[in-house]
């Protein structure tokens, strides 16, 4: 394995563990204690992680940016059963809009064979959908980002404005109590927060890891979001929250 397929997989470990040591990492992709400390460098030069004795944990940087690549490889399985979740929400010839997220992709598989008119700026959900005769295929245009796999700008931003879906599913960077949904990059939160504002229910899945946290930008206020699929029950506190915001919370908890 070259540095660079090693130093993408150890981001994946990263994220979903939040530290790691030098010594597992060594013995995981055998490779010498020095080579790792190397690997470590460099991500610490990209910020992101934070060295330690001994190991790193993930640097809590609410600009911080992660690739699809890497995203696509953490905590599958809840993602995969959010998704499910958001799949029963969806009626056949419903128009809906699916954005980039990593999360949001897993609902794809179970939509092939159903008749929709999908709307998105996710390249990912294009590929997949490209070739179902039963899928009306809509793409808001805008400028490509590498990094997210996806379209923003203002083109996307006004030709959504211009339009309304009857249901949309998206996630975000983080959530915030007092914030709302909150995200790394401004384009990103700008696309989002237009879907909002023109989607008749927004469906928003988000897992246990994003809640408690803020981000460089703020997305939209909690009240702004119909619905909420999630993985673990939500502290006394959240629950209050999204009840006063009449936020419907869907935890995959609850569908063992």
């Amino acid at each position: 394995m070259i540095s660079a397929e090693r130093r993408e997989r150890i981001k994946t470990i990263l994220l979903e563990r939040k530290s790691i040591t030098v010594a597992e990492m060594a013995q995981l992709f055998e490779v010498s204690t020095e080579t790792i400390r190397r690997d470590f460098e460099a991500l610490s030069d990209e910020g992101f992680l934070v060295k330690s004795y001994g190991g790193a944990t993930l640097a809590m940087r609410k600009n911080t940016i992660v690739s699809q690549r890497v995203k696509s490889g953490i905590m599958t399985d809840v993602k995969k059963e959010m998704a499910g979740i958001a799949v029963s929400c969806i009626k056949p010839n419903d128009c809906i809009f699916l954005d980039h997220s990593t999360t949001v992709f897993e609902m794809c598989e179970a939509l092939a064979d159903m008749p929709l008119t999908v709307m998105t700026n996710s390249l990912s959900v294009m590929n997949r959908f490209c070739d179902c005769p039963n899928i009306r295929l809509i793409s808001p245009g805008g400028n490509f980002d590498v990094v997210s796999q996806a379209f923003f700008g203002l083109e996307a931003v006004g030709y959504l404005n211009r339009h309304c879906v009857d249901k949309a599913f998206l996630s975000c960077k983080t959530l915030d109590l007092k914030r709302g949904m909150n995200d790394a990059d401004e384009m990103v939160a700008e696309l989002r927060k237009s879907i909002v504002e023109n989607s008749d229910y927004t469906y928003l899945l988000a897992d246990h890891t994003k809640f408690g946290k803020t981000a460089f930008v703020q997305t939209c206020t909690l009240d702004r979001i119909d619905a909420l699929i999630t993985n673990r029950p939500l502290p006394e506190e959240w629950s209050l929250q999204m009840e006063e915001d009449h936020v419907e919370v869907m935890i995959t908890d609850d569908q063992r």
